[in-house]
């Protein structure tokens, strides 16, 4: 995705009306969603990447089958340096305009393009959200704002499409738990809330 594509963003005091939090919340999550489709605007990524008075909405996807997590890791090809070599149980991105040109929900619209582009599902599956995501306490978090759905895929059948960007499989939660101290904030965020078993 380069800087000159447009991204949906929501104005921070409108997003987060009681005001910032850090970690997930799992209350009022029709309220966050009511004001991403109230409030949110598509703007050139470049033009809000360091802006914290807006919030980038993010889908992030936690996959899971039959009791196990996608396990992912980000190689040295994958185009944030922050994250190279750390561990995530989630995927996720921007909600483009290109992408959802049209789209009556672009949240969405938007999870089921970020889920097709990062990973190939064999069977069904569904997408619930869970909880809302926030952290302040670094540059990044402070420009983005996670919308967490559980995805659950019966047949197991989860590969990665870009396996030069992103190593992954499916793990037990003790598996999970190894890797804790090495994963992304925003995962380990995900883990601490309790809501991998929703």
């Amino acid at each position: 995705m380069g800087m000159d594509e447009e991204i949906l963003v929501v104005p921070r005091a409108d997003l987060l009306w009681e005001g910032p939090f850090r970690g997930v919340r799992t209350t009022e999550m029709d309220e966050y969603l009511a004001r991403v489709q109230r409030h949110g605007r598509f703007r050139r990524r470049g033009d809000v990447e360091d802006d914290p008075t807006l919030k980038q909405i993010i889908p992030y996807l936690v996959v899971r089958s039959d009791g196990r997590v996608m396990l992912f890791q980000r190689t040295r090809a994958g185009g944030e340096g922050r994250l190279h070599g750390l561990y995530s149980i989630g995927v996720g991105g921007h909600v483009a305009r290109a992408d959802v040109a049209g789209a009556a929900d672009a949240v969405a619209h938007g999870l089921q393009r970020e889920l097709q582009e990062e990973l190939s599902v064999g069977g069904e599956w569904s997408a619930r959200l869970v909880g809302v995501l926030n952290d302040d306490d670094n540059p990044v978090g402070q420009v983005h704002f996670g919308l967490v759905h559980v995805v659950d895929v019966p047949s197991g059948a989860v590969t990665i499409r870009e396996t030069d960007r992103l190593t992954g499989r499916l793990a037990a939660p003790e598996e999970v738990a190894a890797v804790y101290p090495m994963m992304e904030t925003w995962s380990q965020l995900v883990v601490d809330a309790g809501i991998l078993q929703a």
